[in-house]
């Protein structure tokens, strides 16, 4: 699969394959995250616009439901002494019967209706206004579901969570549009042609292929997880109401996903001896043996502990390099790093030595051998070169990708460096170097 990106924040154009292992490096500023958070945010959309179009259908028959009851039932029926009518016609539970089967809770509430009128409880009018309210039901639930627009509203809600709206780059020309389109091969999958920060075209021909998308930022979600928890994100249907505050949609994703670890898939592992065909499994115990532990989430102490030689670290007190390589165990055991799955980490090396950087490097690229795919943003030398080697080693499919900023240009483009990942290794210890001559100079 390939993502074509041009004029997208400050990336002017980028051609980049995703399948196994892909690696964009640079310097700061250049939109290495950019490609990860755009298929993030495409992954998410495309998984959630279904619930999309049953959550706005719900908001509908509410408000109908609503307008039935209280407008009209309850003003001229007395629900005191009608409390068949009361039970059949409140909204909450009119919606409760809709949906384990509309066809007989209609029936009931149009013979109530009947009866009703017929014992000159209801006037002719009030009838005719309660049956259209019913009937307009009715057509919502049978009216054929409208994909399109709902998938154009979660890829919309999804991008404005993560960019905030700030597609355009500022001081950019505004004829260059922005433009995204992911291929498959000669198969076009997906195109987004923005018309400007809010507004874009839309056209889709088939879903990306993955199941669910991760991104992974900071190792700081730990401490943080109890705000993230109780903040919303812009993805959701409803704004957040004021005072509250959102965060982006990868951030509580990730929140959760590292919350659910508490299900973990291989829990009774250790009752067995693992395969070698048990790749996770193997990742794991490799984690928890450099931890010399395992972090774990508890649901009384709504925290991350770090389980050592029969003693518990909350984590406040937790290392960033453990946490790091602990995030990646618990998104593992949680069942969110399996085939059909991508992975996007931001720039691990930040919290990790130069060998904790190699090992994480190998156990990215074991987990690519399983079946994941994974993106992997960085400016280490340590990972480009660790991931090449790895990678090249497995015999996974990977590809690096450069992203450099002509002189007297604001905005970059991407190179393919797969065949000489030395050239951005040698860009990225080029401060080093000129450090040495500096101090050579001085000698």
């Amino acid at each position: 699969m390939d993502i074509e990106v041009k004029n997208f924040g400050t990336i002017k154009n980028a051609h980049v394959h995703i399948g196994g292992l892909t690696v964009i490096t640079g310097e700061n500023d250049t939109g290495k995250s950019t490609v990860g958070k755009i298929l993030f945010s495409i992954v998410k959309a495309i998984a959630r616009y279904e619930y999309d179009l049953e959550e706005d259908k719900d908001e509908r028959l509410l408000a109908l439901a609503e307008n039935l009851y209280f407008s009209i039932i309850r003003r001229t029926v007395n629900i005191s002494t009608h409390t068949i009518v009361r039970e059949l016609f409140h909204p909450k539970k009119f919606i409760s019967n809709l949906k384990a089967d509309y066809l007989t809770a209609l029936s009931e509430r149009y013979s109530a209706l009947n009866d009703l009128f017929e014992d000159k409880n209801l006037s002719e009018l009030s009838y005719a206004s309660a049956s259209g309210e019913l009937e307009r039901i009715r057509n919502i639930i049978e009216e054929s579901d409208d994909k399109y627009s709902a998938m154009t509203r979660a890829i919309s809600k999804a991008f404005f969570s993560e960019f905030r709206g700030e597609i355009l780059s500022k001081g950019q020309v505004e004829s260059l549009k922005p433009i995204v389109i992911v291929n498959d091969g000669a198969s076009p999958l997906i195109k987004i042609n923005w018309i400007n920060d809010g507004k874009f075209k839309f056209e889709f021909t088939d879903e990306l292929g993955y199941s669910d998308a991760t991104y992974v930022e900071s190792p700081a979600i730990m401490q943080f997880h109890n705000l993230a928890q109780m903040s919303k994100t812009l993805f959701e249907a409803k704004s957040a109401s004021a005072g509250r505050s959102t965060v982006p949609l990868h951030v509580k994703d990730l929140s959760n996903k590292l919350s659910d670890s508490i299900y973990n898939l291989y829990a009774f592992n250790d009752l067995f001896e693992v395969t070698e065909e048990d790749i996770h499994s193997k990742v794991s115990n490799k984690i928890n043996a450099a931890l010399n532990g395992e972090i774990s989430y508890d649901n009384e102490k709504f925290d991350f502990l770090l389980n050592r030689d029969g003693y518990s670290v909350s984590s406040s007190n937790i290392a960033s390099g453990v946490k790091s390589l602990g995030i990646l165990d618990m998104l593992i055991k949680g069942g969110h790093a399996e085939d059909n799955n991508l992975v996007i980490v931001d720039e691990p090396e930040v919290n990790l030595h130069p060998k904790w950087q190699v090992l994480y490097c190998e156990l990215i690229c074991e987990l690519v051998r399983s079946g994941v795919d994974v993106i992997i943003t960085t400016h280490s030398p340590y990972v480009i070169d660790s991931l090449k080697h790895f990678s090249d080693k497995f015999r996974i499919e990977n590809s690096f990708y450069l992203a450099t900023r002509f002189p007297e240009e604001t905005l970059t483009e991407f190179i393919n460096i797969t065949d000489n990942v030395a050239y951005a290794i040698d860009l990225l210890a080029e401060p080093l170097h000129e450090l040495n001559k500096d101090e050579f100079d001085d000698f």
